[in-house]
């Protein structure tokens, strides 16, 4: 009776060790491969009837290099291409802290982020990560990208009433100027011309809330990385302790948050595969 005890124990323990790591392995290798497209319908009566229906796709925290190599770059930029894009825009976060920068991988980054295809526009910000890397800038506005820093762009597609998009560096690292960001919406207060702010964290929409934004998309946030199902993010991150989570409302401003391609600190997703969004702008 005690051996065939000892020996149900020894079977209990065995199993628990495999799927433990059938759980480590399947963070590890799957979770972090793939890419899932998350699309959300955008409605607002501000939005002019020349821009019914068009398409905004949002990748964020690429961090190329720890979890992400060439054959995943190559299939994400493929993929966006699929979508046929009117606009694409990237909120920061283009290697990972831990990844050593040499010329060939901002080579490479170029010519993959140049082949993103993009009817209007292409816009980029820069992530806490991007401040240490100093061809940032350089390789977004060599792939095609207009690179937004405390200041904002007007887009135009078949008439003369515009969509206004600005951008800010990463709060974690610089300082807003919504003085100047803002300059336009200060000037045309009266012509209610939507609004759309790219912010690598979320939780700076604390300083601009008061210019009654209509659209935030931002990143940072991994959406929590590690994730448990009626749980959620099991940590978040300074910048992302508020919004974290795909979806927020505030004061009529929607608020999206991309849970990023790659990886950071550790090399697990769980719960919580690579995606890109799709947005889609309608009046109605």
């Amino acid at each position: 009776m005690e051996e065939k005890k000892e020996s149900n124990l020894k079977y209990i323990i065995l199993t628990f060790v495999l799927i433990i790591i059938g759980i480590v392995l399947y963070a590890r290798f799957v979770s972090t491969s793939g890419l899932v497209i998350k699309e959300y319908p955008v409605i607002n009566e501000n939005i002019p009837q020349n821009f019914e229906g068009l398409k905004i796709v949002h990748f964020s925290d690429l961090l190329y290099g720890r979890t992400v190599d060439k054959e995943d770059v190559k299939k994400l930029i493929i993929k966006i291409n699929e979508l046929k894009p009117d606009i694409i825009v990237f909120t920061g976060d283009l290697i990972d802290k831990d990844t050593i920068y040499k010329n060939k991988i901002g080579e490479f980054l170029t010519e993959q982020l140049s082949l993103l295809e993009a009817r209007l526009n292409k816009f980029a910000i820069s992530g806490d990560y991007d401040s240490k890397l100093k061809d940032y800038e350089i390789i977004m506005k060599n792939s095609g990208f207009t690179y937004l820093n405390n200041s904002y762009d007007l887009i135009y597609d078949k008439g003369n009433i515009p969509l206004m998009i600005a951008g800010f560096p990463s709060s974690l690292k610089d300082k807003h100027d919504n003085e100047t960001t803002f300059s336009y919406l200060t000037e045309h207060q009266e012509e209610n011309i939507y609004s759309i702010v790219l912010t690598h964290e979320a939780d700076s929409y604390n300083d601009f809330k008061d210019y009654n934004i209509n659209l935030v998309l931002s990143g940072h946030s991994l959406g929590g990385q590690i994730r448990l199902p009626f749980v959620g993010a099991i940590t978040t991150k300074k910048g992302s302790k508020k919004y974290y989570n795909n979806y927020y409302e505030e004061n009529k401003t929607k608020i999206f948050v991309s849970s990023g391609i790659g990886t950071t600190n550790y090399s697990f997703r769980w719960f919580n595969k690579p995606s890109v969004n799709l947005y889609r702008l309608y009046q109605k």
